[in-house]
């Protein structure tokens, strides 16, 4: 009986302890965050943290591409600023979910991180998730400029993209027509086989 209760100390002491490790501080790129109690229990990874719906990420490897999307498709967007940190805020209604989802761009310390949840507003966990962050060493200008600049890229790398797809199914098209017409059309091939290695 006695071998039993310890065993049994033993594993409340062990799933405490799993517990209270359950990610309620992470830190990302040198800034301790803690996660709200309804976003724990996710995982972390390089520069970032997830949960079901939900997302914090440090982008300063690529800003284009993480804020990009959603700057261009946006439902709703706002500039605010939240205890001194500039706040870039999107929502845009997300078919899988049923919801909308919300993206919020902010500066702390010298990077730019990205939050994203559900809903269309950003809640009072989310405020207090940025509150608690060191300040931005990037001032308010330059943290629009770089947002700015980022969608700039964005568009341009999108349409180069969308011409190359253009272009390759224009000839991936003709390759199918000349192919029913002439089987061994080379030229075709090598036209196709060329811009899929570019």
């Amino acid at each position: 009986m006695k071998k039993i209760l310890i065993i049994l100390i033993a594993i409340l002491i062990l799933i405490s302890c799993v517990h209270a490790q359950d990610n309620t501080t992470v830190e990302i790129n040198g800034v301790s965050f803690e996660i709200p109690e309804k976003y724990q229990g996710g995982h972390t990874y390089k520069n970032g943290y997830s949960a079901d719906y939900f997302h914090l990420t440090c982008i300063d490897d690529n800003i284009p591409k993480s804020i990009g999307l959603w700057a261009c498709e946006k439902d709703y967007e706002e500039n605010l600023t939240i205890s001194n940190h500039p706040v870039k805020f999107y929502y845009q209604y997300n078919p899988p979910s049923k919801d909308n989802y919300s993206h919020a761009y902010f500066a702390s310390g010298n990077s730019i991180y990205e939050i994203s949840w559900l809903g269309n507003n950003i809640t009072p966990d989310i405020e207090k998730l940025i509150k608690d962050t060191p300040p931005s060493k990037i001032n308010e200008d330059k943290f629009y400029s770089i947002l700015d600049e980022s969608i700039k890229t964005y568009k341009i790398i999108k349409s180069q993209q969308d011409e190359w797809d253009a272009e390759y199914n224009y000839l991936e098209a003709k390759y199918h027509d000349s192919l029913s017409k002439n089987p061994d059309d080379r030229r075709t091939k090598e036209l196709l086989i060329t811009l899929m290695n570019s």
